[in-house]
């Protein structure tokens, strides 16, 4: 399966933050949209990604309070992505790869969508449990023969 296709069912809505807001709104937002990560907007431009763990690392650092830290002294800016031909298998290694459960999808035109890694999971998944229940359906002798 493609990304476009996976985008295709999940659907194309994503969340953002801007890069002068603070990691105390990021955690808000992502607690009240039940998500993981937020993609960095500013002025229209993707510039990073700001996700759970980055807000932890700042909390665990006791430097400074969340509430203090602005998005763009804690987000990713050297963004991975990926495109909407990608198959998910690419995608699935991209992410275990960099241990990353996040990317954004990238076309000519800009900012397509994002992925997450419990998104390809579930595809991937309910493909594999189709395919095992097929073959055993297979072994057991259930599929008819065609025209015999």
């Amino acid at each position: 399966m493609k990304v476009k296709e996976l985008l295709g069912i999940k659907g194309l809505e994503c969340f953002s933050i801007t890069s002068d807001q603070t990691l105390l709104d990021a955690a808000k937002q992502m607690a009240e949209c039940n998500i993981g990560a937020l993609l960095v907007i500013d002025r229209g431009s993707l510039v990073g990604i700001v996700t759970e763990r980055d807000i932890v690392k700042t909390a665990a650092s006791e430097r400074q309070q969340c509430k203090e830290v602005r998005i763009k002294e804690a987000m990713t800016t050297n963004l991975l992505v990926v495109k909407p031909g990608d198959d998910l298998d690419y995608v699935m290694a991209v992410m275990i790869q960099n241990n990353i459960r996040h990317l954004p999808v990238i076309e000519e035109s800009g900012l397509m969508g994002m992925l997450s890694m419990r998104d390809v999971v579930k595809v991937l998944v309910k493909n594999l449990a189709a395919e095992n229940q097929y073959l055993k359906d297979l072994i057991g002798g259930k599929l008819g023969e065609i025209g015999g």
